[in-house]
């Protein structure tokens, strides 16, 4: 019986970690603001028979300068295939 109580409340630990959302656009803005770049923001909305349901703003991605780099080699795999002369 002390046994299932302890497996129980493991569980039960572990499902509310699974259950902490990311973080708000607004501490998201703030943290890439801070490394110097921007952020993109998602808005979505439902779509249901009585009509738009509320806008829900979720973070996306941070670009930033070091995205851009063009230093960065392309893969050898993008590279055109040779021609052979027949």
């Amino acid at each position: 019986m002390k046994f299932a109580l302890v497996l129980m409340l493991e569980l039960g630990l572990i499902v509310l970690a699974g259950c902490q959302s990311g973080p708000t656009v607004e501490e998201a803005r703030a943290l890439c603001t801070k490394q110097g770049g921007f952020l993109v923001v998602f808005y979505t909305q439902k779509v249901t028979l009585s009509g738009l349901g509320p806008e829900v703003a979720t973070p996306g991605d941070c670009l930033s300068p070091s995205k851009f780099d063009l230093a960065q080699p392309a893969p050898a795999s993008a590279a055109p295939p040779a021609k052979t002369g027949q």
